[in-house]
């Protein structure tokens, strides 16, 4: 995949001026990603942040008894291990490739080096804050909501407001993602194919006619 085409369309960096593209585009490593392989360890010492060109990848940290919490699922053009740049010298959490992918990874000394450049600077410093704010949106929605009310969450942030969805993650992933256990979301999914909100067939579900008009915007 073009680096250049990826960043145009990454969230995190969109906005950026076509110089600092180019300068950005330059320090960015391509790895190739196997399913189910470990990216970093949570204490892990790290040197680089990460795009992601393809695929999945999961971010999780491990509590009480190994217990695993995730924090996000990531898709295309998505950033992870920023927090290596400024805050620390370890990963705060591990990330797993859920499926085969592709992410570019840039060094944390040669990223510096463009922070010194101003613009650059300020519109990266925006892009921080804007995940910050995700970020502690996130942990209050691990901590509220019922099961359903997240589950629906997590199909409009990966996938958008369709009728229509291919599942691209395994539903234990999915069960990860929303802080429940495979089970709990099996018997979810039953319940809502016997209230008839959706239809499921192999990976592929089919909601209502109409169900999104029920759900109110985020």
């Amino acid at each position: 995949m073009d680096i250049s085409l990826l960043l145009d369309h990454s969230e995190f960096f969109r906005g950026i001026t076509p110089a600092n593209k180019a300068a950005l585009a330059a320090i960015c490593v391509p790895r190739t990603l196997s399913k189910r392989e470990i990216i970093f360890v949570e204490g892990d010492s790290g040197d680089a942040m990460y795009i992601l060109a393809s695929g999945n990848v999961q971010i999780y940290k491990s509590g009480h008894q190994n217990k695993e919490s995730v924090i996000k699922t990531l898709g295309p053009g998505e950033i992870f291990a920023e927090v290596i740049l400024f805050e620390r010298n370890v990963y705060p959490a591990s990330a797993i490739a859920l499926k085969k992918s592709l992410a570019y990874s840039i060094d944390k000394r040669r990223f510096l080096r463009l922070l010194a450049d101003e613009r650059f600077r300020n519109d990266f410093m925006r892009l921080l804050m804007q995940k910050q704010r995700y970020l502690i949106s996130r942990i209050h929605d691990l901590t509220s909501g019922s099961v359903e009310t997240r589950f629906i969450r997590f199909l409009e942030e990966q996938y958008g407001r369709k009728c229509d969805y291919r599942l691209l993650i395994p539903k234990k992933d999915i069960a990860r993602a929303i802080g429940a256990t495979s089970e709990t979301l099996s018997r979810l999914i039953n319940k809502m194919q016997r209230d008839g909100t959706m239809a499921v067939k192999k990976d592929r579900i089919v909601m209502r006619e109409g169900f999104w008009d029920t759900v109110n915007e985020a």
